[in-house]
């Protein structure tokens, strides 16, 4: 089953983008399903905007992980967190990569291209993305602390009425429409 992912990118990140598009196709099976900055011009001033959106998409369900590249992938990032039951991180490194997804099932990454190279974008991007996060082997601190984060998210944000997934916070006894 291929992964279904949104892919954004402000005007910085263009280029960069459509090499880690190619990437996540040819090497990752990814399907993408969001991808709308097509012109350098699309992506100026609108991280705000993209990040509400890829936050939308997450939230219906319409898939499970997005990326965002940038200059350092840290205001998307902040951006996409005022969502409820989004949780998004700018990664510059591998180890943190693979924490993000392992310990916080982190839905979306943020990157910069200001701050790593395509070469080590990709190799950020495989240790996110080649091990989902996995309720059974997942340690017990890191299942406390998303059910904890529900309950934050709770207090603190409204629960859109569209929400057609757990959002991560609990595990997915259902097929899972929106893949990886």
């Amino acid at each position: 089953m291929r992964t279904k992912i949104a892919v954004a990118c402000d005007d910085v990140g263009f280029e960069t983008k459509d090499k880690l598009v190619k990437y996540l196709v040819e090497n990752k099976n990814a399907e993408i399903i969001y991808d709308p900055v097509k012109q350098k011009k699309d992506g100026k001033h609108t991280y705000a905007k993209l990040a509400d959106e890829m936050a939308e998409l997450i939230q219906r369900d319409e898939c499970r992980l997005g990326i965002y590249i940038c200059g350092t992938g840290i205001g998307f990032t902040c951006q996409a967190n005022k969502h409820w039951g989004i949780r998004a991180v700018p990664v510059t490194d591998t180890y943190s990569a693979r924490r993000a997804r392992l310990s916080q099932n982190a839905q979306i990454i943020g990157l910069g291209c200001r701050v790593n190279g395509l070469e080590s974008m990709e190799m950020v991007l495989d240790a996110w993305y080649d091990e989902a996060f996995d309720f059974q082997k997942a340690r017990e601190n890191s299942i406390r602390n998303l059910l904890i984060a529900e309950e934050n998210d709770n207090k603190l944000l409204k629960k859109p009425y569209y929400i057609a997934w757990n959002m991560g916070f609990k595990e997915d006894i259902t097929n899972n429409k929106g893949g990886n």
